[in-house]
C-alpha cells in the first residue's frame, strides 16, 4: 500500500509538470500568433510603402475615387453643374465672348488655387533635398498620401472666401442675374465644386490636367474628348471648346 501512494504521488507531480509545461507552451503559442500576426500587417504595410513609389500605379486609397471614377465625376460635373448654369444663367444674358470668359477665368483662378496650395510643399523638398525635380518615386509616394487626407485637403484649399472673391472678381465683368445675391451663391457653389474636381484631378496617380488653353479656341468635334453642350453636335463637325477636355500627365 505504501508503494502504491508512493507511485501515486510520483504521478501526481509528473502530472503537475506536464500540466505546467501545457500551459508554458500555450502561452508561448498565443505569444507567437500575435507576434506572427504583428509581423504580417508591417509586411502590408511595407508593401503599401512600396506601391506608394510605382509610377502610374492605380490611386489606392479605398475612399479616394479610382481613375475611372474621376473621369465619371467629370462628365457629371460637365452635364449637370456646367450645363445647367450654361443655359440657366449664362446663355440669356453673355455672348460667346462673355461664356468664354466665365468658364476660362473659372478654370485658370481654380488651378491658380490648387497650385499654390501643393506647391510650396513640393518646392520645400526639392530645396531641402537639393533635388532638380522630385517627379518620379517621391511625387508618386505623395500623391497617394495626399489621396488618404483628400477630403481634409480640399477643407483647407477650396475655402469658401476664396470662392467668393473669385465669383466677385468674375461678376465684376459680367454682372449676371442682376448682380444678385443669389446668383453670386449659384457662382460660388459651381466654382466649390470645380474646385474640388481639380484637387481630386492633382493629386490622382498618373495626375489628370484640363486643356484649359483650348478653352474658346475652335476645333473639330471629338465625341471622345468633348463634352457636347448642344447635344445636336455631329462628329467633325466645328465647335467652340468652353468645357476644356482632360488629359493624363506624363510623369515619366
Amino acid at each position: 500500500e505504501a508503494s502504491m501512494r508512493a507511485e501515486l504521488q510520483d504521478t501526481k507531480s509528473k502530472m503537475k509538470v506536464i500540466s505546467t509545461k501545457l500551459a508554458n507552451m500555450r502561452k508561448e503559442r498565443d505569444q507567437l500568433h500575435k507576434d506572427n500576426q504583428s509581423l504580417q500587417e508591417e509586411v502590408l504595410s511595407l508593401q503599401a510603402s512600396l506601391r506608394h513609389m510605382i509610377p502610374g500605379f492605380s490611386n489606392t486609397s479605398s475612399s479616394f475615387p479610382m481613375l475611372n471614377e474621376l473621369i465619371s465625376k467629370i462628365h457629371e460635373f460637365y452635364k449637370c453643374e456646367c450645363e445647367d448654369i450654361f443655359f440657366d444663367l449664362l446663355c440669356p444674358e453673355l455672348s460667346m465672348k462673355g461664356i468664354i470668359y466665365f468658364f476660362k477665368t473659372a478654370f485658370q483662378r481654380l488651378l491658380e488655387v490648387v497650385d499654390r496650395y501643393f506647391k510650396p510643399t513640393e518646392e520645400t523638398l526639392e530645396m531641402t533635398g537639393c533635388f532638380g525635380d522630385i517627379e518620379g518615386p517621391l511625387m508618386d509616394a505623395l500623391r497617394k498620401s495626399y489621396q488618404s487626407t483628400w477630403k481634409e485637403i480640399i477643407e483647407k484649399c477650396i475655402l469658401p472666401e476664396t470662392m467668393k472673391k473669385i465669383a466677385q472678381e468674375m461678376q465684376g465683368n459680367l454682372q449676371l442675374g442682376d448682380e444678385s445675391e443669389e446668383t453670386i451663391e449659384r457662382i460660388e457653389g459651381l466654382l466649390e465644386k470645380m474646385g474640388e474636381l481639380l484637387v481630386c484631378l492633382y493629386i490622382s496617380d498618373p495626375p489628370l490636367k484640363p486643356n484649359t488653353e483650348d478653352i474658346g479656341s475652335k476645333v473639330v468635334y471629338n465625341p471622345m474628348k468633348h463634352e457636347p453642350l448642344d447635344g445636336f453636335i455631329k462628329a467633325k463637325e466645328e465647335c467652340i471648346v468652353i468645357l476644356p477636355s482632360v488629359h493624363k500627365i506624363t510623369t515619366e
